[in-house]
């Protein structure tokens, strides 16, 4: 058997105690004697070790007393306290894992306080966000229903108002949103604005006075001042036979239909037909072509709108009968409306009319022997419609007198009747009329002679 060390303090290693057992042949008693031994001087072992390391072995085996709750470490460096990343342990609390290892510790979780909004308990916070929420659906709410009640027209009373549309207002929605308030048509101007500017109301409105009630909704207050409105307020004029174009601007301003300014600076295109080879540099390029009829106008109507009216009436009343005798005539249309503005001023009664159509073309069929047509009512017209004196010695083109042929445009507007005698006059040897005060009608003479034995006969 081999020398070992059986010296049981050298070390902690037992196997020498292991050895010696399997090899003895002791019983079992010696066994455990032996082995009481070895634990005593393990034991002595331990509590010789403790004194040396100065351990109060008393503290160690007492029951330890609970220790009061560590308070969270303050940290004077800011960047180290945001860069504690606290988590829950199961013994004592919150440990940073992240934290310095100097510092770390164990400390006791704090207790979570339950607050909310503005450092109110939940309960209150839910509390106060529920009472924003109903208070701002039910001023939303309430603002919608303000806005349809004006939009739609809700609740109004049934008055019928008047309003006005000039010409220099269209397409100025902030001032026809004035006049709609102004009248009690609308109660809220921006708001009337917004919607104007959402449904292009400014490209729909037109000019003219228009009867709207103040049960219209916005929709229908704009349909209403459109050019086809048929809330329109319009009136009957009626233009007498043989009016200039003058006359007519005045009187369709007297009625209120539109001002003699926006008439007289209106160009109208030559698209017409019957407005081919007319004079448009003339003061009056449409003088004997506002046919004299009875015409429905708008209250404040545009300028384009009333010539559309007077053009598409003479467009009806020239029929294809009439457009005929003009190419078979060698005079333009042009021309034979000359010769029927002279026909309808120079004529004392519809049944002459035919008979001073026919003196008027002898003379311009026979030049070279009439000159000049010696026509008053031409003069008439170059003295603005004055004519208590005629003045022969006018210096004027529409001065028959003076100069040969046709003036330059008609010098009103002709009735039917003149312009059917213009295009058919009946054939006979006349050169010469002059008026009978016995009858009122008119004397036609076919030479000088006959024509001045009448003259010389009145007085």
């Amino acid at each position: 058997m081999e020398n070992k060390n059986l010296n049981p303090t050298s070390g902690d290693d037992t196997s020498w105690l292991d050895d010696l057992l399997a090899s003895s042949d002791y019983g079992e008693d010696a066994i455990a004697d032996l082995a009481r031994s070895v634990e005593d001087l393990e034991l002595d072992r331990i509590i010789r070790e403790a004194k040396e390391d100065e351990w109060d072995l008393e503290d160690e085996i007492a029951e330890p007393e609970p220790q009061p709750e560590a308070p969270r470490p303050a940290f004077e460096d800011p960047e180290i306290a945001v860069a504690v990343n606290w988590e829950e342990d199961d013994d004592a609390g919150l440990v940073s894992e992240d934290f310095p290892e100097e510092y770390e510790r164990k400390v006791r979780p704090k207790k979570k306080n339950s607050y909310g909004l503005f450092g109110l308990p939940h309960l209150a916070s839910v509390l106060i966000w529920i009472g924003i929420v109903v208070v701002c659906g039910i001023s939303f709410g309430r603002l919608l229903w303000i806005c349809a009640t004006d939009v739609l027209a809700f609740g109004r009373e049934d008055r019928v108002t008047t309003i006005t549309i000039t010409n220099a207002e269209v397409g100025n929605i902030d001032a026809i949103a004035d006049k709609l308030y102004n009248a009690g048509l609308i109660q809220y101007r921006e708001l009337f604005r917004f919607y104007a500017s959402l449904s292009n109301a400014d490209e729909k409105i037109s000019a003219g006075t228009f009867e709207l009630n103040t049960k219209f909704d916005y929709s229908a207050l704009v349909k209403g001042m459109s050019a086809t409105s048929s809330y329109r307020e319009s009136i009957k004029v009626t233009i007498p036979e043989g009016y200039t174009c003058a006359q007519i601007f005045a009187l369709l301003e007297e009625k209120g239909v539109c001002t003699v300014a926006e008439l007289e600076a209106y160009e109208v295109q030559s698209d017409y037909w019957f407005l081919v080879g007319s004079n448009t540099d003339a003061e009056y390029p449409l003088e004997g072509f506002l046919f004299p009829d009875t015409y429905q106008f708008y209250i404040g109507d545009s300028a384009k709108g009333v010539f559309r009216r007077f053009l598409a009436r003479f467009d009806d009343i020239f029929t294809d009968e009439l457009k005929a005798y003009v190419e078979s005539s060698k005079y333009s249309l042009y021309e034979i409306m000359i010769v029927a503005s002279m026909i309808e001023k120079e004529s004392a009664g519809s049944s002459e009319n035919y008979d001073i159509s026919s003196v008027i073309y002898n003379r311009l069929n026979n030049a070279s022997s009439f000159p000049y047509l010696n026509i008053d009512a031409t003069i008439v017209y170059a003295q603005g419609g004055y004519k208590d004196v005629i003045d022969k010695d006018l210096d004027s083109p529409y001065n028959t007198y003076k100069y040969k042929g046709l003036p330059p445009t008609p010098i009103c507007n002709p009735s039917l009747l003149s312009i059917q005698a213009a295009l058919a006059p009946t054939k006979t040897s006349y050169y010469y009329y002059a008026l009978d005060p016995s009858t009122g009608l008119h004397h036609f003479s076919k030479t000088y002679k006959e024509h001045q034995d009448f003259l010389d006969s009145l007085d």
